[in-house]
Parts: structure tokens; C-alpha cells; sequence
């Protein structure tokens, strides 16, 4: 009998071990086992580092207070925004600029990752559309306004035409790349001018209502958009005028005749202002703040400041041998002008001195026509620069710019580029007008 019993305390005791054994064992396993609350930093910035920035920015830091806090460090994204490039940033480091505000790194991280991963793979991110037979000759100018929203064309069948994004898009049968015939814009005036479309500029790019056309003419008009391009003054310029740019209740027209004549649609048809910066024809213009940059066929850069009413800089040089500069755009961060040769030269925006060249397409050995910059758009983090040959490159916005991807257009001789919201958008020597148009939900909302 007392074997009995002590064989059955035996078995009590090993069941009794047995079971604190495993809920040690598992005890040990929960606080082993990794969670949101317990897994070191660095596991979550490794895991973060193969994310995209938007979806670290948007979703990420959403999921728990813990994800916020890391994501919330800016030396996080700095690290992050020179990981992704080969080059220095920002390009101009000693701008005063930096020394007033902050570079917000986070955004331009984003803006990097969000645009290269649309260029990269644009077949499946964009939807490509050519519009032809709309103009009947070479379309020299276009312009996007209202988020992209809207589209302006003009050309050397001396028409404009007034496009909704959103038409274009919502065309039938667009696959890959899709050529459309048929399509039509709201609005076109086939007697726009007298002459030919040369250049277009907006009163205000984010919300529109008035479009001026520059013409070889010499005229600028000004169109109405909410009553479908009705011309409401046309300013007599005196000369052919090459180009324009709009500034507040501004209009400026560079000339043929080396002038740079100003308007108001509030004074009627005469110039309230004229100053001669050049000794050439004055090619491009960009405004900046209270600032107008001019550059010419001589090779030079002027920059005027319209509230003093006077003349900050001329005469400075732009070191473009055998080329002449086509197009400008000035950032807080930068201004960079595009020439006929292919090359992209850097200029300091606070004193407008010259600081470096970049060869965007380099001259060939081979005897065959030069790559001409024909349109350059920049941003904080990006710069997307298109030949007139037919090659859009996007590029990191550092010193030196660096390729990340490129897209060939489906139409030669490109005239003029422009970006705005996602929307790419060019015009061409061959009648056409080729729209890259972002396929995500957000876009079409906004359309």
C-alpha cells in the first residue's frame, strides 16, 4: 500500500515540474518574442530603409505613437535624402536662404522617392498621350495651370487651343502610348494672332483666369479663360515679342528688339515700363518674388527688380561657347539656365553669379546636330530637363545632377516643356502635343 502511494506522489510531483517547466519555457518565449513596444531602433530603420519615403510619411508614423516618435527625427531623413544621391545637397549650401528656414527633409525625401518611382516605371504610372491634328503646324509653346488641371497651346498656325486634362485622359482605348485624332479642346481660337504663338504665361499659375499670349505680331493678348479664351486687351508691343512672364497684375514681354516692355490690364494697350538690358533678342523670361530674369541671344543674364523699378544685374556671362541659352528657371535654391549645346549652367539666386556647368547631353564626336535644352523644370528635390531631340531626363536636383531615369517622346523637335502636379507636358515641330498624366486616385480626385 505504501508503494502504491508513493508511486502515485512520484507522478504528481514529475506532472507538477513538467508543468512549471513549460510555463517557464513560455514565459521566456513571450519576452523573447519581438512587438512594436520592444523592437530595438535599429531593426526599425533597417526595415524602414527598404520603404518608400511616402509610405513611411503617410502610413508608417500613423500606425502607433512609437513609429511617429522615430520617424519625427529630420537627421532620420537627411541621412536618408543623401543615401539616394552620389552627389552634394543641397547644391548651394551657403545660400542665406538655409540660414532663415530649415530644410525640410522629410518632403524633399518624399518628392525624391514619389518621382523617381513614377519616371522609372511610367508605363505603369502615367498614361502616355499624343494629341494630333489639333494644330496644323509646328506648336511652339504650351502651359499648365490650375494643378495641372488645364492646358494651354499655341503655334505657327497662329491658333490657341484651351485643354482640360481630365478630357484627354478620360479618352477611350488609351493603353501604353495612344495617339489621338479626335479628340477635341474646349476652347480654340484660329485667328488668335496675326502671327505666330511664340510663348504663354498665366496671371496666376495655381488658379487662372487670364492667359497672355506673346506673338510674332508684336502683340501680347490677354484671354479670359471663364469665357473661353475671349481676348480682353491686346498690348502693343512694337516688335515681335519672343517671350513672356506675368508677375502680380504685371505682364512682361522680352523682344526681338533687345527691349523688355511692361503692362498692366489695368492701364490699357501701352507699356507702363521699358528698360533694354541686352545686346540680342531677348529669348526666355522668369519671375522670382519681385525679380525678372531675362537671358538673350548674347548670352547673357539680367535681372530686374520691378517694384524699385530698376536694373540689379546685367551683362553676366554665360559661359556657352558656340550656344545660346534657351531656357531659365529660378528657384529659391537655384537658377538654372538650358542652352543650345545641351548644357545646364548653375547660377547663385541671391547674387546671380555664375557657379558651375553641367553637361546635360554632351556634343558628339560624330558630325550631328547638338541636343538643345528646350525646357527645364526644377523643384527642391528634382529637375526634369528635355532635348530638343526628343529625351526627358530626370535627375536629382544635387551637385552634379544625377540621372535616375529618362523617357523618350513619340513626336521630334521639341519645342517648350512643362510640369505642374504630375502633369508632363510637351509641345512639338510635328503639330502635336504629348501629355504624360498620372494614373493615381489622388489625381483624379483632384481633376
Amino acid at each position: 500500500m505504501c508503494e502504491i502511494q508513493q508511486s502515485a506522489k512520484d507522478k504528481l510531483t514529475k506532472i507538477e515540474s513538467l508543468s512549471i517547466s513549460t510555463d517557464i519555457e513560455k514565459d521566456i518565449y513571450e519576452a523573447a518574442e519581438p512587438t512594436l513596444l520592444n523592437m530595438p531602433v535599429e531593426i526599425i530603420l533597417k526595415i524602414c530603409s527598404f520603404l518608400e519615403a511616402d509610405f513611411l510619411k503617410y502610413t508608417l508614423s500613423k500606425v502607433c505613437r512609437r513609429f511617429q516618435d522615430i520617424l519625427a527625427d529630420d537627421h532620420l531623413w537627411k541621412y536618408w535624402v543623401h543615401s539616394k544621391i552620389k552627389g552634394f545637397f543641397p547644391v548651394l549650401p551657403n545660400l542665406r536662404i538655409w540660414e532663415e528656414a530649415q530644410i525640410e527633409w522629410e518632403e524633399i525625401c518624399v518628392e525624391m522617392d514619389v518621382e523617381k518611382n513614377k519616371w522609372a516605371n511610367v508605363k505603369d504610372t502615367t498614361k502616355h498621350v499624343v494629341v494630333k491634328d489639333v494644330h496644323y503646324a509646328s506648336v511652339d509653346t504650351v502651359l499648365l495651370a490650375n494643378r495641372g488641371q488645364i492646358c494651354l497651346s499655341g503655334g505657327r498656325d497662329r491658333g490657341m487651343a484651351f485643354w482640360h486634362v481630365k478630357d484627354i485622359k478620360s479618352s477611350e482605348g488609351i493603353d501604353d502610348t495612344t495617339v489621338l485624332r479626335d479628340v477635341k479642346p474646349r476652347h480654340i481660337k484660329h485667328d488668335a494672332h496675326a502671327g505666330w504663338v511664340w510663348d504663354l504665361a498665366a496671371d496666376n499659375i495655381e488658379n487662372a483666369s487670364t492667359i497672355y499670349s506673346a506673338s510674332w505680331d508684336n502683340t501680347v493678348k490677354a484671354w479670359d479663360l471663364a469665357s473661353g479664351l475671349n481676348c480682353i486687351q491686346t498690348f502693343r508691343c512694337g516688335m515681335t515679342a519672343l517671350s513672356v512672364v506675368t508677375a502680380d497684375n504685371i505682364v512682361m514681354a522680352g523682344l526681338y528688339s533687345k527691349k523688355i516692355l511692361s503692362f498692366d490690364l489695368r492701364s490699357g494697350p501701352n507699356p507702363i515700363n521699358s528698360y533694354k538690358p541686352h545686346r540680342g533678342p531677348v529669348l526666355a523670361l522668369n519671375s522670382f518674388k519681385n525679380m525678372v530674369a531675362s537671358v538673350s541671344e548674347d548670352k547673357t543674364l539680367a535681372v530686374w527688380d520691378r517694384v524699385a523699378g530698376k536694373l540689379i544685374k546685367n551683362d553676366v556671362k554665360i559661359p556657352a561657347d558656340r550656344a545660346y541659352p534657351v531656357c531659365i528657371n529660378w528657384c529659391p535654391s537655384a537658377i538654372y539656365i538650358g542652352d543650345s549645346k545641351g548644357s545646364l549652367h548653375l547660377f547663385n539666386p541671391e547674387d546671380h553669379v555664375f557657379v558651375r556647368t553641367h553637361e546635360i547631353w554632351p556634343e558628339s564626336s560624330i558630325i550631328e546636330p547638338s541636343n538643345k535644352i528646350a525646357g527645364c523644370h526644377q523643384s527642391q528635390g528634382n529637375i526634369i530637363v528635355c532635348s530638343d531631340r526628343g529625351e526627358i531626363k530626370f535627375l536629382y536636383n544635387c551637385n552634379p545632377p544625377q540621372e535616375y531615369s529618362n523617357v523618350q517622346t513619340s513626336t521630334f523637335d521639341v519645342t517648350q516643356l512643362r510640369y505642374q502636379n504630375g502633369v508632363l507636358v510637351i509641345s512639338t515641330c510635328d503639330s502635336a502635343i504629348e501629355f504624360w498624366i498620372p494614373n493615381d486616385s489622388n489625381f483624379d480626385h483632384e481633376l
